[in-house]
């Protein structure tokens, strides 16, 4: 299989450019797994504001820091990367990628990719 491409939004690469320490380390784990196996590197689906599964998801890089991507064909896109310290995270996705600002329980979250090795986002709901 090939690599993915991997591109980031520019407040993403400026997130990440700013990277310290633990958080840091951790994106250089993340980055080549994310290369090598797309959306299964990826972490589990977000809901979209109107309760379906949106195209994003997450991946818990260390501690309260997140990392939202979505795919193409061949391309991993990283869209932000940012501490969940409270609402301010969400709610910024909210308003730019209408993601919900309420969640589901972990064990109610799908897996990013769908058994075809895809983000299945048209065929789950919630």
């Amino acid at each position: 299989m090939a690599e993915h491409l991997l591109r980031r939004t520019p407040s993403a690469d400026r997130s990440i450019q700013a990277l310290r320490g633990k958080p840091a380390r951790a994106w250089e784990r993340l980055e080549p797994e994310l290369k090598a196996q797309g959306c299964r590197a990826a972490g589990y689906r977000l809901l979209a504001s109107d309760g379906s599964w949106s195209p994003y998801c997450c991946k818990h890089l260390s501690n309260s820091w997140r990392v939202i991507t979505t795919f193409e064909p061949g391309i991993v896109w990283v869209i932000a990367v940012g501490e969940h310290d409270g609402p301010g995270f969400y709610g910024q996705l909210t308003d730019s990628l209408g993601i919900s600002n309420t969640g589901r329980r972990r064990e109610q979250k799908p897996r990013c990719c769908g058994q075809d090795g895809w983000p299945s986002i048209e065929t789950e709901s919630g």
